[in-house]
């Protein structure tokens, strides 16, 4: 009975050793600033937020910044991947929360200005925390935030700041030029900018609302 009780541990121990070392992985290469490529050929797109994107070469304002420190913080290293319910996107690349040793990089991004926050449903474990981060990034005018945005056309809309198209499920600040583009009938108002990522919509990459 007592090798039979040793036996079971040992196979758990086996199989939880396993487990633990499968969520762990090598970054090859890091694509921009919140996809990476593992050394299993495997590409990973960060869960929850969104960084500044190359054009065919041509970045936005801060993608750069934005590349370069997901470069400096897990390019060639071992990171451990952390699924939520989605396990894939439309590209079949894995969606991750991602982290080298103890530092949560998703959340590292977003309180240090180089990414904002983009929740789709069902991925919401860390929703409150990469609200409360931007929150404060936002606050401090930490990395794209400090950037200088145009000012407002009109103040109208002064309570109604954030506006969404049905259609594309994109929301906009109000000065944005993708709103003088929209249909009237697809347009929804937001009080404010966690109203409209709540309601499911995503953030322009135009005006960065």
């Amino acid at each position: 009975m007592f090798k039979n009780a040793l036996l079971l541990i040992f196979t758990f121990l086996l199989i939880f050793s396993s487990l633990v070392s499968a969520e762990t992985y090598t970054v090859s290469r890091v694509i921009d600033g919140d996809s990476i490529e593992l050394s299993n050929g495997e590409q990973v797109r960060y869960i929850g937020i969104d960084t500044p994107e190359f054009h065919n070469g041509v970045p936005d304002p801060y993608a750069q910044e934005a590349y370069e420190i997901n470069k400096k913080l897990v390019e060639g290293k071992e990171v451990r991947l952390e699924l939520d319910v989605q396990k894939r996107d439309k590209y079949n690349r894995i969606l991750a929360y991602v982290y080298v040793d103890d530092l949560f990089v998703n959340a590292y991004l977003i309180e240090n200005g180089y990414a904002q926050i983009l929740t789709i449903p069902p991925d919401v474990t860390y929703q409150d925390l990469f609200l409360s981060l931007e929150r404060k990034a936002r606050e401090n005018k930490a990395g794209l935030w400090g950037l200088e945005k145009p000012s407002p056309k009109t103040d109208d809309l002064s309570q109604f700041p954030y506006i969404g198209n049905k259609n594309t499920m994109k929301f906009h600040h109000s000065w944005c030029p993708s709103v003088d583009e929209m249909n009237p009938k697809n347009k929804v108002y937001f009080s404010s900018r966690e109203r409209a990522i709540e309601a499911g919509y995503i953030p322009c990459k135009r005006c960065h609302p």
